[in-house]
C-alpha cells in the first residue's frame, strides 16, 4: 500500500517536473492562441439583439364563473404543462412563411444589393422559381436563425432578433411583435364570430326542437287525461258489478227468447209473414232514444261506478223507455190487428214487446261489453301512456339543456367579443437599440483560446517528450549500461551559484 502512495507521488512530481522543464512549451502556445483568438474575434462581424416583451390577456377582471363561461380566452399561453408546446408553436407562427413576408414588406428587408448578387448564382441551380421566390425563401431561412421567442413570464413573451444592425434588430422585433398582436387579434376575432354564428344556427334549431316537444306533450297531456280513472271505476268489485250486470243481462236474453218461442208456438195460427207491424213515428223516437241512452253508457262507466247515482239514473231512464215503448206496441197492435181476437192481439204485442226487449238487451249486452273493455284497455294502458310522459319529460329537459347551454355560449362569445374590444395585447417592454453587441463574446473566445492553448502546449510536451532519448532515472542507467549504479553524485548548487558570484 505504501509503495504504491509513494509511486503515484513519484509520477505527479514526474509529471509537474517535466512541465516544469518544459514550461515554455505550454507557455508560448498559451499566450500565442489566447492572442490570437481575442485578436481575431474583432474581426468578427459584431451582431446586436433586440427585443419586444407582449402581454397576453385582458385587463377586466372577472370571476372563475364568468371565466368558464367564456372558455378561459384570455389564457392564451395555456397550463404549465403545455407550455413548452405552447412556446414552440409560438416559434413556429412568428417564423411562419406569412409573419415573415409582412415583416420584409413592412422593412423593405429585400431592398439589398447583396441579395440580389446571391440570388442570381441560384438562378441557375433553381430555375422552377421566381427571382422573388429565391429572395424570399433566402430571406425566410437567415431570418428563422435569428429570431427567438421565449417566455419572459406568465402571459408574457419575449421575442428576440439578430441583426448585423442595431437599429434594424430594434424595428425587426419592434414589428414582429405588432405583426403577432395583429395576428391574434384576428384569429380570435375570427374565431369569435364563428362560434357566434355556429352557436345561433344551433341555439335556433334545439329552441324550435324544444317548442316541438312541449306542443307534443301538451297534446300528448290532453289525450292522457282521458285515460285518468277514477281508482273506484277501476277497482275489482266495481268491474264485478258490470260483469255481473252483463251476466244478468245475458240470462234475461235467453228468457225472452223462450217466452218468445211459447207466444209465437200460440200464434202458430198466423203466418210469419203477418207478424210484422208499421212502426209509428213514435215508435222510431223511443228506439232512437232507448240506442243514445245506450250508447252512452260508455262514457259514465270510465267516470262513475257501477252503483253511483248517474248510472242507477241511467237504468231508471232506460225502464222509463222500455214501458213507453211496451204501451206504443200495444197502441199499434190493436190498430193494426183489430181483426183478431182480445187474446190473440194480447199475444201479439206480447210478442212484440218481448222482441223489443231483446232487441234492447242485445244492444244493452254489447255496449257493456264495449265499455268494460275499454275501460280495462285504458286501465292496462295507463303505465304505457305514464312511461311515455315520462319519456317526453326527459326529451323535453334534455333539448331545454341543450338550449340553455348553446343559448349559454352565445351569451359568452358575446362578452368574448365584448372582451376582445379591450386590450387584451399589450407591448410589455418595447424593443430598443442595443448598446453593444451580442456576438462576438470576446471574454468567451478568450477563455476557449486558453483552454486551446493549454491543450496543444500540453501536446507539444507530450510530443518533445516521447522524441527525447536522454537518460532520465538510475533504472534507465542500469537497463542501458547492463550494470548496476555504484553511486549517483547530486546536483550542486552552491557550487553553481559560487561559480556565478566569481564570474
Amino acid at each position: 500500500m505504501d509503495n504504491d502512495k509513494t509511486k503515484k507521488s513519484l509520477d505527479l512530481s514526474d509529471i509537474f517536473a517535466i512541465a516544469w522543464k518544459r514550461k515554455w512549451l505550454i507557455f508560448i502556445p498559451l499566450v500565442l492562441v489566447a492572442i490570437s483568438a481575442y485578436a481575431g474575434s474583432y474581426l468578427i462581424t459584431p451582431e446586436y439583439q433586440s427585443s419586444v416583451i407582449i402581454w397576453f390577456g385582458n385587463p377586466v377582471q372577472m370571476t372563475d364563473q364568468l371565466r368558464r363561461m367564456v372558455g378561459d380566452a384570455t389564457d392564451v399561453l395555456g397550463s404549465e404543462r403545455h407550455r413548452s408546446e405552447e412556446l414552440r408553436s409560438m416559434q413556429n407562427e412568428v417564423t411562419s412563411s406569412p409573419f415573415l413576408r409582412q415583416l420584409v414588406q413592412n422593412l423593405r428587408l429585400d431592398q439589398d444589393p447583396s441579395l440580389d448578387k446571391k440570388v442570381a448564382k441560384m438562378r441557375a441551380s433553381r430555375p422552377d422559381m421566381s427571382p422573388e421566390q429565391i429572395k424570399f425563401e433566402v430571406l425566410a431561412d437567415d431570418l428563422r436563425e435569428r429570431i427567438f421567442v421565449s417566455f419572459a413570464g406568465w402571459e408574457q413573451v419575449r421575442i428576440s432578433v439578430l441583426s448585423t444592425s442595431p437599429r434594424l434588430a430594434r424595428d425587426m422585433a419592434q414589428n414582429l411583435g405588432e405583426i403577432l398582436m395583429t395576428e391574434k387579434r384576428r384569429q380570435q376575432m375570427g374565431s369569435v364570430r364563428l362560434s357566434q354564428d355556429f352557436t345561433y344556427d344551433q341555439f335556433s334549431k334545439y329552441e324550435k326542437d324544444l317548442q316541438d316537444k312541449i306542443d307534443e306533450l301538451t297534446e300528448f297531456q290532453k289525450k292522457f287525461m282521458g285515460y285518468q280513472l277514477n281508482e273506484m271505476v277501476v277497482s275489482d268489485s266495481n268491474r264485478k258489478a258490470i260483469n255481473s250486470e252483463i251476466e244478468g243481462t245475458n240470462i234475461e236474453i235467453e228468457e225472452k227468447k223462450e217466452e218468445e218461442r211459447r207466444l209465437l208456438a200460440k200464434l202458430v195460427e198466423i203466418p210469419a209473414t203477418k207478424l210484422t207491424l208499421e212502426e209509428s213515428n213514435n215508435l222510431k223516437r223511443i228506439k232512437a232514444e232507448i240506442q243514445n241512452l245506450l250508447v252512452s253508457v260508455a262514457n259514465l262507466m270510465p267516470k262513475f261506478r257501477w252503483s253511483d247515482p248517474e248510472i242507477l239514473n241511467f237504468k231508471t231512464k232506460l225502464y222509463s223507455y222500455i214501458g213507453s215503448l211496451e204501451d206504443e206496441y200495444r197502441d199499434l197492435v190493436e190498430q193494426q190487428f183489430a181483426s183478431y181476437d182480445k187474446a190473440t192481439r194480447e199475444n201479439i204485442a206480447k210478442l212484440f214487446n218481448v222482441r223489443a226487449d231483446l232487441d234492447v238487451l242485445y244492444s244493452k249486452s254489447n255496449n257493456l261489453k264495449l265499455a268494460l273493455a275499454d275501460l280495462t284497455d285504458k286501465m292496462n294502458s295507463i303505465p304505457a301512456y305514464q312511461a311515455k310522459l315520462d319519456q317526453l319529460n326527459r326529451e323535453i329537459n334534455a333539448a331545454r339543456e341543450l338550449r340553455d347551454r348553446f343559448k349559454e355560449q352565445q351569451e359568452s362569445s358575446q362578452i368574448s367579443q365584448a372582451l376582445l374590444q379591450e386590450a387584451q395585447f399589450k407591448v410589455v417592454e418595447p424593443a430598443k437599440v442595443p448598446l453593444s453587441p451580442v456576438k462576438p463574446d470576446r471574454l468567451k473566445i478568450l477563455i476557449m483560446g486558453i483552454f486551446v492553448g493549454l491543450a496543444l502546449g500540453g501536446g507539444a510536451v507530450l510530443l518533445a517528450e516521447l522524441l527525447d532519448n536522454s537518460l532520465k532515472s538510475i533504472e534507465q542507467v542500469e537497463e542501458f549500461v547492463g550494470y548496476p549504479v555504484l553511486g549517483v553524485i547530486p546536483e550542486i548548487n552552491s557550487i553553481k551559484s559560487a561559480a556565478k558570484v566569481k564570474a
